[in-house]
């Protein structure tokens, strides 16, 4: 049995159904007045509009203020080629915005030259690229911020503490913070940042009570970092433990709190201590970027304290040098006095005028020999 063509009503009927079940947006603009001719549930969806409310307004009333210019040169570059291919901002009824992708492409619609647009909202796509960009800047610029530090940081032979301090802040952002070396079994401030009184008083000193401590702060080298100070979790009560009287400072509106060791090695050198004063701040990723300043930090302070070592070895030497050069000289001195004495009495007898001269060579030698 032949089968029937489908007639022209069939037909429309299902263009209707593809038009009306499509996934993407699909609007119909007149090309002469601009407005829109039809627009699928889709579309009217993605824009906050009923069938009947988007019908009859003009396309430019769904485009952002800020794309109407890029919309209706690609409408222009349209018409020519009769392709339409963009990207552009989109507003809802309710005034919200998102981006969407074009594709468009002419044809006849009831008698009338028509733009028939495919519309998807790509708002979470680029948002996924804009965060991906975000990220890679963000990681080159701390790969720069890194490289610049160690340089900086590679190129002082005497200590600066307000230097790694400052260094720690162009990479993490701190409220509170302070650089810390580690005196027998005492912490003490080489350099503090956000609380002014700290930093203008003499060095704050954090007193370790026995090995158990000492361990536990120093975590093993390993970072520790705590979301709350104020809460009950161990490593919180811990901390607050160690930071009282006037250390307490350091936590005066805090939150977060994050402890780098500097330690090269296995000897332990001090500490970096910073604090935020949002709950939760700092992240894994923190705490590697923080260790990776600490560990060039480290090296920095044990460099400074070998190049003191290496003055104070330079200064002693030199003294030495001193000494043993005074000591020839006194030497020289006596040996010269001595010659002197022996031949006076002769000298005497013989010119006295040439004795008296020789007795006050004698005189000064034993002057200069007192001197030394």
């Amino acid at each position: 049995m032949t089968k029937k063509p489908p007639t022209q009503k069939e037909k429309d009927w299902q263009y209707r159904s593809i038009f009306d079940t499509a996934y993407d947006g699909l609007i119909i603009k007149d090309l002469e007045t601009g407005l829109i001719v039809e627009a699928n549930p889709a579309a009217c969806l993605m824009h906050g509009y009923t069938q009947k409310e988007i019908t009859g307004l003009p396309l430019t009333s769904l485009i952002h203020t800020d794309s109407q210019r890029t919309f209706r040169e690609y409408t222009q570059g349209f018409q020519a080629d009769g392709k339409l291919e963009t990207r552009i901002l989109h507003i809802r009824k309710d005034g919200s915005t998102f981006y969407a992708e074009w594709r468009g492409t002419a044809f006849m619609y009831e008698g009338c030259l028509c733009l028939l647009g495919i519309v998807r909202d790509v708002s979470e796509r680029i948002q996924a690229e804009q965060n991906l960009r975000q990220h890679v800047e963000t990681r080159a610029h701390e790969q720069d911020t890194l490289l610049a530090i160690s340089h900086t940081l590679a190129s002082t032979l005497e200590l600066q503490p307000d230097l790694i301090i400052d260094q720690l802040g162009e990479i993490i952002e701190y409220t509170h913070g302070g650089l810390f070396a580690l005196e027998n079994s005492t912490l003490v401030a080489l350099a503090m940042r956000g609380v002014p009184r700290l930093e203008q008083t003499s060095p704050l000193r954090i007193h370790l009570q026995g090995p158990e401590t000492l361990a536990t702060l120093f975590n093993g080298h390993r970072t520790i970092r705590i979301a709350d100070v104020w809460s009950e979790e161990p490593q919180a009560q811990f901390l607050r433990s160690i930071l009282d009287d006037g250390a307490a400072a350091l936590l005066e509106g805090m939150k977060s709190w994050m402890w780098v060791p500097l330690a090269v090695k296995s000897r332990i050198i001090g500490g970096v201590g910073v604090a935020h004063e949002k709950q939760d701040y700092f992240t894994p990723h923190h705490a590697d970027l923080a260790l990776s300043v600490a560990n060039q930090a480290a090296i920095t302070l044990v460099n400074a304290e070998l190049y003191e070592q290496a003055q104070e070895l330079a200064a002693m030497e030199e003294r030495q040098r001193l000494a043993r050069n005074l000591h020839d000289a006194i030497n020289q001195s006596l040996f010269s006095a001595g010659l002197i004495a022996e031949v006076l009495p002769r000298l005497w007898e013989r010119n006295q005028d040439d004795a008296r001269q020789s007795l006050e060579d004698l005189r000064k030698l034993i002057t200069i020999g007192a001197s030394f």
